[in-house]
């Protein structure tokens, strides 16, 4: 039985960075909920303007991995 070296390495990558997405997730539920209590709207307001646009990042980030991991899987 042969083992695919790129293969494993990039499902250890690939599960090491879901592993990170999901705990940037609880992260960004803590911090939603302390913006709210600890700012007022209109500072609350700015930070989460702040935010949604690093969101928009992670989404192309993800957008990304998913289009190599489908060129991987197609090689």
């Amino acid at each position: 039985m042969k083992i695919d070296k790129a293969a494993y390495d990039y499902y250890n990558r690939l599960t090491s960075l879901f592993t990170l997405m999901r705990s940037v997730g609880v992260n960004y539920n803590q911090v939603t909920k302390a913006i709210h209590t600890n700012f007022n709207e209109r500072r609350a307001v700015a930070l989460l303007a702040r935010l949604e646009k690093y969101t928009g990042e992670l989404q192309t980030l993800d957008r990304s991995v998913i289009e190599l991991t489908r060129q991987f899987e197609q090689k």
